[in-house]
C-alpha cells in the first residue's frame, strides 16, 4: 500500500494558496491551476496528495502533450528552469507553505514528480502532524 501526503502549495510568484476548497479530489481540496495546451486554455485541478495522479480538467489533454501551467491568481507561468529527466519536457514548480518545492512534469502521462524541503525537520514534523490529524480525528 502506497502512502500519500497532503500538500499545501502556493504560487512561487505571488505566494497565494493554490488549494481550491470547492473541488475535492481524493477526499481533500484540489490544487487549482490554469492550463494551456496548444491553442486551447482551461482549468485543471490536481490531487493535493503527493503520489496521486488523479486530476480533473476543463481541457482535454492527450498523453504526450506538453502543457503550460499558470497561477489562477496572478497568471504567472509556473515553468521551472529544469527539465524532466525522463522525457525532457519542462518541469512545473510549486512552493510548499512549510518551505521547499514540489515539481511535476508538464507532459501529460509522464509520472515524474519530486519534492524538496528547505528544512527536513520542519517537513517531517508537518507530515507527522498531518498524518495524526487525518487518522485520529479530534472530538
Amino acid at each position: 500500500m502506497q502512502n500519500y501526503y497532503k500538500l499545501s502549495l502556493k504560487c512561487p510568484k505571488c505566494g497565494l494558496k493554490l488549494g481550491d476548497d470547492g473541488k475535492i479530489i481524493d477526499g481533500v481540496p484540489a490544487i487549482k491551476l490554469q492550463i494551456r495546451s496548444g491553442e486551447e486554455a482551461g482549468t485543471v485541478w490536481l490531487s493535493a496528495l503527493y503520489g496521486s495522479y488523479n486530476k480533473e480538467s476543463t481541457l482535454p489533454v492527450r498523453d504526450g502533450e506538453i502543457s503550460v501551467f499558470s497561477c489562477p491568481h496572478c497568471g504567472a507561468d509556473l515553468v521551472s528552469e529544469e527539465n524532466c529527466n525522463i522525457c525532457q519536457a519542462p518541469l512545473v514548480d510549486f512552493h510548499l507553505f512549510e518551505g521547499g518545492k514540489v515539481s511535476i512534469c508538464s507532459r501529460a502521462g509522464c509520472t515524474k514528480h519530486s519534492i524538496e524541503f528547505e528544512d527536513l525537520n520542519t517537513a517531517i514534523n508537518h507530515f507527522i502532524n498531518e498524518f495524526e490529524l487525518q487518522t485520529h480525528p479530534r472530538d
